[in-house]
């Protein structure tokens, strides 16, 4: 056991459960069960976690009451009984690997979608969900619950305890944050009955109460029962205040729940200049919630908490985590996201191989691909993160051969890490001075702290995995030829698109500004991608007058939801314009003529002008070799791109093939 960490690594117990260590999976939708049903996909997944050292894994959320509560349509459901045996498996992997199993139970409520359920959501209220940063938009006006209904669903999710406690589970976790029925119960805005369960503190608690009571009559006392509360749900649709939260708290300990996991609820699309997306988080950032809850309690009861606290939010960081545990303001530490990128996080820890850990950059792309685009979780650095089997088993090479990687942007750099780890010989060429590619700008924004842990760790990578990294050289067609290389692969990444008007010459790029050129006061940004409107970000803050002039209807449209809403609540914080539908024509000296959708012209005063259109692959060595070289691959950017996760995904693909 890595000494660093004493009070971390060490095993505790939840209610009669004991963990190997205070290290818990927080539950994360994946949403690639085959119809509510476990399958490989899902077992490989949790049993990758299990493995990598964890002391506890929480299942992802679990539908206890099919159609009505379900959010995705690939989300895991136990309303049944033929789902014991898929659960049981799932629970046997889990304890293979050395950890305890959980499974949270869910229904959606008010937060479900027609085009899933089809039907009308239910909630407490007909109060209908307001814009939420992760579902990305307001939802419909959901019928209101009878009481008859409400007891129903209370006894649905106590079936759902008992059915994972036969199935093996340890324990379950009552899901209430974020857009689920849980939170809706709990908050004076989402529920706004008048009788037994709404209208006091006391009433809308009940449904949890009677829960739980139920739960312990059917499962006993050795089973397991954590609730996930939001304890504040801010914005001007939040109905949870800190004195809600904390008397909930005291009622779920009252209740004898063996652990609380403590975290915030958020509703607003007006995010203000000063949110920040999930790239800024500062490490630990639940955990002062969890401070907050238990000072409440011994202001309330006169009596010090005894109801263990699971805290965290981006706690990867292995010594926050430690001294968040060894100074008691949580007794267990939950990891979500920095599980989802490095599956062993808690293995490399204990056994201090920590600059091993790969960092979760907080893109948003697992939630997004799920909630936005009906898929399943995808991630910018675990190319395997619910695609299709989930296997991260990387074979050795049956023939090892000379690989050449010709460019060392993240595609090209996976490519290269992955083929040596099957243990070919791999050298990879970089015609700048550093390896990085786009993320050297990805990483120039503001708010992108977390891009910037990443290059470390992808240099640390080639280190360990033997390639020879050569920088500062353009490999040409004879160039490679020459090497006599056994496979190639190109990854020579896009070049910026040319924005054909008059006047182009006098603009400057949007990685000018990002890399720190100094600008006019007036500035029109050409392109409103993400990067032209994180540049106008940057420059909005700098006190700059900024227009963002975009051919399309659509803003930073290949972020993900959260951190565009956030981006576009930044933008309209600092005055920044966006102009939609609207076409540059020309660059003067002192303006840019546009012209909107309808043809009609428009004059913008400008003193610096920034072309932020995108860029187009380059392709043109691998155009050159295609035909001379018996084995040859083009990927990331000089494929056509896309978002960061594709990218990962082909270098590992490729890198697997070889």
């Amino acid at each position: 056991m890595n000494p660093k960490y004493p009070n971390l690594l060490s095993p505790a117990k939840i209610g009669k459960v004991e963990l190997r260590n205070r290290v818990i999976m927080a539950a994360m939708g994946m949403s690639q069960s085959s119809e509510g049903f476990v399958n490989k996909a899902v077992l490989n997944h949790y049993a990758q976690r299990a493995k990598g050292g964890v002391g506890g894994v929480i299942v992802e959320v679990t539908c206890v009451d099919t159609p009505l509560g379900l959010n995705t349509k690939g989300m895991l459901v136990i309303d049944d009984d033929k789902y014991i045996p898929g659960m049981a498996e799932l629970a046997g992997v889990i304890h293979e690997g050395g950890a305890k199993a959980f499974l949270q139970i869910s229904h959606t409520g008010r937060g479900a979608r027609r085009a899933i359920i089809g039907d009308q959501p239910v909630g407490p209220s007909a109060v209908a969900m307001p814009y939420s940063f992760m579902m990305g938009l307001a939802n419909e006006t959901p019928r209101e619950l009878t009481i008859d209904e409400i007891k129903a669903i209370e006894e649905k999710y106590a079936q759902a305890a008992l059915r994972a406690k036969k199935a093996g589970f340890d324990g379950v976790e009552i899901h209430s944050v974020g857009y689920y029925l849980g939170q809706q119960f709990l908050s004076k805005t989402a529920n706004i009955r008048t009788d037994e369960y709404g209208g006091s503190r006391q009433n809308r608690i009940r449904f949890h109460l009677n829960i739980i009571r139920r739960i312990r009559e059917l499962c006993g006392d050795d089973f397991a029962i954590i609730v996930k509360i939001s304890v504040v749900e801010q914005g001007k649709d939040g109905g949870i205040s800190i004195p809600d939260g904390i008397y909930y708290c005291k009622k779920l300990q009252e209740a004898g729940v063996d652990a609380i996991e403590v975290l915030a609820g958020k509703w607003s699309e007006e995010s203000g200049k000063n949110e920040k997306p999930e790239s800024a988080y500062p490490d630990c950032m639940a955990v002062p919630l969890c401070q907050v809850v238990s000072a409440g309690i011994r202001l309330t009861t006169g009596r010090k908490r005894t109801v263990p606290l699971i805290g965290g939010g981006r706690a990867q960081n292995p010594a926050k985590a430690e001294s968040a545990v060894a100074s008691g303001k949580c007794e267990f530490i939950f990891i979500g996201h920095g599980l989802l990128v490095q599956p062993d996080l808690v293995n490399l820890v204990a056994e201090g191989r920590e600059d091993e850990i790969r960092p979760c950059i907080g893109c948003g792309h697992c939630i997004n691909q799920q909630l936005q685009h009906g898929g399943t979780a995808i991630c910018s650095g675990n190319a395997v993160l619910a695609r299709g089997d989930n296997d991260d088993t990387i074979p050795p090479a049956e023939v090892k051969k000379c690989v050449a990687v010709i460019g060392g942007g993240l595609a090209g750099i996976e490519a290269a890490r992955i083929a040596a780890k099957r243990g070919h010989t791999v050298d990879l060429y970089e015609a700048s001075g550093e390896i990085g590619g786009q993320l050297n700008l990805a990483d120039k924004p503001p708010f992108k702290d977390h891009f910037k842990l990443l290059k470390p760790y992808l240099e640390r990578q080639l280190e360990l995995t033997g390639v020879n990294v050569h920088l500062g050289k353009e490999v040409t067609k004879d160039d490679v030829l020459a090497m006599n290389a056994d496979a190639v692969v190109c990854a020579t990444g896009s070049k910026p698109a040319a924005l054909k008007i008059e006047g182009a010459e006098r603009a400057l790029s949007a990685k000018d500004i990002l890399s720190g050129a100094s600008s006019g006061k007036n500035v029109v940004v050409i392109g409103g991608g993400s990067t032209g409107c994180e540049t106008a970000e940057l420059l909005g803050m700098q006190g700059k007058n900024v227009t963002v002039a975009e051919v399309t209807d659509t803003f930073a449209g290949n972020t993900g939801k959260t951190a565009q809403t956030i981006l576009m609540g930044h933008l309209k914080g600092f005055g920044v314009k966006l102009m939609p539908c609207t076409k540059a024509k020309k660059i003067t000296a002192e303006s840019v003529i546009c012209e909107d959708k309808d043809g009609k012209e428009t004059e913008i005063k400008a003193d610096t002008v920034v072309i932020a259109i995108g860029e187009r692959p380059d392709a043109r060595l691998y155009e050159e070799l295609k035909d001379s070289c018996p084995e040859i691959y083009n990927i990331g950017d000089s494929n056509g791109g896309g978002i960061l996760p594709n990218a990962v995904y082909e270098g590992y693909t490729v890198g697997c093939q070889i």
